[in-house]
């Protein structure tokens, strides 16, 4: 590349990247352009030369000079060649050996800085909010096709874009930018989306229109919420389309299906400007890059919710209220939950109308919420907002079994005026009514059992086992806490097969169950 070139003198060797050959060493290659060798008889002397009829003939400085001949020197074993134009030139460089065998590559040779100016087509990529936004892919084609196009450049953190263009042809800019689904996108997305198609609360311009047209249908409708739910819920990690869209920025845009993501024209200009539409954000919180972090508009409140806590026995299905314990002015809030031992068989409505929908079922006991409202909803104290059912795999108490927090979907509320809140899960411990003896888990067993009791205070409890003929085969003096104890045994330290009973003593209480080890 030149720059303020008269004329540009390069030499073929120079696009040498390591030619070799099986039988000449490197020293003794030839390079000339063009498949046009020099002349044979002066190989071992400067000459200017040109193609001819029957091949080389000898030609003059001025030619040379007009790009019309090339020049040899045999002290480089290379021919040069003259441009006298700036643009962009495929040029076929070729490589001869001793015996006048050649081969050739093709090589992109572009030339700037001449009299008359390149063409340069540039832009800048913001949000309708006026955010740049950078690592967004601009591609520019031409017409008609030239080498190297289309090109491909990249945003920096000003948002700008700028290509130069090959003179006398018609360009077509596109902008696109993949990933970063999540960026922006909450639940408070869903309650204003919810809010625009109830006719509540009407989005007031069509780029928040694109945004909300989750599945670039050119509709606004209950599918979008549903697309967008499962992204926050991380039921899915993307959209079917594409995470941005790019209108062209001053012209007239809707949500109806039509071309609004390249500008076509004749002539270079640095006024290609799109708007960056994140998908999914209705709110205007998406980050576009490192100086534009996100910004929303926080409360102070707290959704606070509850649970009581309780013993649940090994493989129990069990059924636990979450009740309002501060819930007001709540439009809408998301968690992330983790069932530790336990898993998620469903969830029943209260005050909350509420589904599976609204809940994703993850890997390892890991739940996420998300709940949008039309309109903000206020409970009493202890009223039941919606009951989750799970079953235990383990014996324990719910809560060990249960913890809210950010892991996949951000934990946050919001309340009518659209602020975003904190949003917590406490555990109600309430007093054990009486001494309570569980099932043995696993029962058969062939290895090992655990057996659970509750207990309403600590005490001291006597844990008998003994075979159909009333013969004990263990007792376990026990110092018992309140709540929850487990015991664990062996068909070792039990010594025996087929069907056991065991009977848990404690004061005036006493229970009997059975348990069977299997060979």
């Amino acid at each position: 590349m030149q720059t303020n070139p008269k004329m540009v003198e390069l030499w073929a060797r120079d696009f040498d990247k390591g030619a070799f050959d099986n039988c000449s060493p490197q020293s003794k290659l030839y390079f000339t352009f063009d498949g046009v060798a020099p002349i044979y008889s002066r190989v071992n002397e400067e000459h200017f030369y040109k193609a001819g009829a029957n091949g080389s003939v000898n030609a003059t400085a001025a030619e040379y000079a007009q790009g019309k001949a090339y020049k040899w020197l045999p002290s480089s074993r290379s021919a040069g060649k003259v441009w006298v134009a700036c643009g962009t030139f495929n040029v076929n460089v070729d490589v001869w050996d001793e015996a006048w065998n050649t081969d050739y590559c093709t090589v992109v040779l572009d030339i700037r800085g001449c009299d008359s100016i390149r063409p340069v087509v540039s832009g800048t990529i913001a949000t309708a909010t006026g955010a740049l936004v950078n690592n967004v892919a601009v591609t520019v084609s031409v017409s008609p096709a030239v080498t190297e196009f289309p090109k491909t450049e990249y945003t920096g953190v000003a948002g700008t874009y700028e290509v130069l263009i090959p003179t006398g042809v018609d360009y077509v800019v596109e902008a696109n930018k993949g990933g970063d689904y999540l960026n922006g996108v909450s639940t408070l997305d869903l309650v204003m989306i919810q809010r625009h198609i109830l006719g509540l609360q009407t989005l007031d311009n069509n780029y928040l229109m694109i945004a909300a047209d989750v599945n670039n249908d050119g509709k606004v409708t209950a599918s979008d919420l549903t697309e967008l739910r499962k992204l926050i819920l991380g039921v899915t990690n993307n959209f079917a389309n594409e995470s941005w869209r790019f209108p062209v920025a001053g012209t007239t845009v809707n949500v109806n299906p039509i071309a609004f993501n390249e500008v076509s024209t004749t002539a270079s200009g640095s006024d290609n400007n799109f708007v960056a539409v994140k998908i999914g954000d209705v709110n205007g919180n998406v980050t576009t890059n490192i100086n534009n972090p996100s910004v929303e508009a926080r409360s102070n409140s707290n959704v606070a919710m509850s649970v009581a806590d309780a013993a649940v026995a090994a493989g129990e299905v069990v059924e636990i209220p979450v009740t309002a314990a501060n819930f007001n002015d709540v439009a809408g809030f998301q968690y992330t939950m983790n069932l530790d031992g336990a898993s998620f068989v469903g969830i029943n409505g209260g005050a909350l109308e509420v589904t599976a929908s609204n809940v994703g079922v993850l890997e390892n006991g890991v739940l996420t919420m998300s709940y949008a409202s039309n309109e903000a909803v206020n409970a009493t104290e202890g009223e039941v907002l919606f009951t989750l059912v799970v079953k235990a795999n383990k014996a324990m108490n719910v809560s060990e079994m249960i913890t809210m927090n950010s892991d996949v979907t951000r934990a946050e509320s919001y309340n009518s005026d659209l602020k975003v809140g904190n949003v917590s899960l406490s555990v109600r411990t309430a007093p054990v009514a009486s001494i309570e003896l569980f099932q043995n888990e696993p029962n058969p067993f062939k290895g090992q059992t655990t057996v659970s009791f509750n207990m309403s205070e600590a005490a001291t409890a006597t844990l008998s086992v003994y075979d159909v003929t009333g013969k004990v085969v263990s007792v376990r003096n026990i110092d018992a806490a309140k709540g929850l104890n487990s015991e664990v045994f062996t068909k070792e330290q039990l010594g025996v097969s087929g069907v056991l009973y065991y009977t848990l003593v404690s004061g005036d209480f006493t229970a009997t169950k059975k348990m069977i080890i299997v060979e």
